[in-house]
C-alpha cells in the first residue's frame, strides 16, 4: 500500500477530531434523557447497522480467524468498552468543554506507551509539543487560582478513558493488515456492542421503556453513531497505519478547540478569555510536535 502524503493524514485526523469534539455536545444532549450505558449501546448499534451493508457492498467483509480473534476482542475491550465507560459516564459530571480538555491529555502518556510496547522512538520535539499542549490544557481546566474545576468522580472516569485510548492505540498497530479499516471498525463496534448488551439488559431496560422515544436525544445518538463512532474512527484508524501513534494522538489536543466552539454555539457554554488562550496554546503544541514529521 502506497503511503499517502502527510497533508492527507493531517486533514483526516483533523476531521476525526472535529467530529469527536462535537460528540461531547451530542453526548450531553443524549444524556439529558437516557443513561450513559443506553447512549453507548445505541450509539454502537447505529454504527454497526451503518457499517454492515457498506462492508458487503464494497466486498470487504471478513471474519476474524482463530489467530487474530483475541486482538479484535482486546481492541474492543479498550475501545469502545472501557473508553466509553469512562468518557460517557464522566460527561455526566463534567461539562462538554472540560471533558474534551481532559481527554486531550491522552498524548501525555502515548510516547512512553509506544516506546515500551512498540519500540517507537521518543523525540525531543514530541515531548516539547506535548508539554506545550499540556500547558494549554492547564489553562482550560484550572481557574486563575489553580483550583481544579472538575469533580473528582468525573476526573477519575475520564482518566479511565485516557488509559483505554492509549491501550487502543497500541493494539490497533498490531491488527492484521489483511483486514480493511472498515472491517476492523465493524468488529470492534460489534464486540463492544455485545459487551454492553448485558449491562443495558439488566440495568437500563426499564428506564428505556419508561422514557420512550425522545426526538432530540435520539437524533444526538444517531449523530454519535454515524459521525463519531464510524466516520471519525475510519479516518483515525487509516491515519494510524501510516503515522506513529505518538504524533497521531497529539492531534487529540485539538478536540477541545472544536468542543469549545460547538458547545458555545449550541449549548451556550461560556467562552472566556482564559479558555481562548488555552486553545491557542494547545494549537501551538500540536504544530511544534509535527515540525519534524516523516512518514513512517
Amino acid at each position: 500500500m502506497k503511503n499517502p502524503k502527510p497533508i492527507v493524514l493531517y486533514v483526516l485526523l483533523l476531521i476525526s477530531m472535529a467530529l469527536w469534539g462535537t460528540s461531547y455536545v451530542w453526548g450531553k444532549m443524549a444524556l439529558e434523557d437516557y443513561s450513559a450505558f443506553t447512549v453507548i449501546f445505541f450509539r454502537l448499534l447505529v454504527s454497526v447497522i451503518v457499517l454492515l451493508p457498506v462492508l458487503f457492498l464494497t466486498k470487504r467483509f471478513k471474519l476474524p480467524n482463530k489467530k487474530n480473534l483475541h486482538l479484535f476482542i482486546i481492541l474492543a475491550f479498550f475501545e469502545p468498552f472501557l473508553y466509553f465507560i469512562g468518557e460517557t459516564n464522566g460527561l455526566k459530571y463534567v461539562d462538554a468543554s472540560m471533558t474534551s480538555a481532559i481527554i486531550a491529555i491522552i498524548p501525555l502518556f502515548t510516547p512512553f506507551v509506544a516506546y515500551y510496547f512498540l519500540k517507537e522512538k521518543i523525540r525531543a520535539v514530541n515531548i516539547l509539543g506535548i508539554l506545550i499542549s499540556i500547558l494549554g490544557i492547564i489553562f482550560l481546566v484550572f481557574d486563575k487560582h489553580m483550583n481544579l474545576q472538575v469533580p473528582l468522580k468525573g476526573l477519575l472516569l475520564l482518566s479511565l478513558a485516557v488509559v483505554a485510548a492509549n491501550g487502543y492505540s497500541v493494539i490497533i498497530k498490531k491488527m492484521p493488515l489483511d483486514h480493511s479499516v472498515l472491517n476492523i471498525l465493524f468488529w470492534q463496534n460489534l464486540f463492544g456492542l455485545i459487551m454492553f448488551l448485558p449491562i443495558v439488559a439488566i440495568f437500563d431496560i426499564q428506564a428505556i421503556k419508561a422514557t420512550g422515544f425522545v426526538y432530540d436525544s435520539a437524533i444526538a445518538i444517531v449523530n454519535l453513531g454515524i459521525f463519531a463512532s464510524t466516520i471519525a474512527f475510519l479516518f483515525f484508524i487509516y491515519a494510524l497505519r501510516f503515522m506513529p501513534i505518538t504524533k497521531a494522538n497529539v492531534f487529540s489536543n485539538t478536540i477541545p478547540i472544536f468542543t469549545l466552539i460547538i458547545a458555545w454555539l449550541v449549548m451556550d457554554e461560556p467562552l472566556s478569555i482564559r479558555k481562548i488562550i488555552g486553545v491557542f496554546i494547545v494549537i501551538a503544541g500540536v504544530v511544534v510536535s509535527q515540525l519534524r514529521y516523516k512518514s513512517s
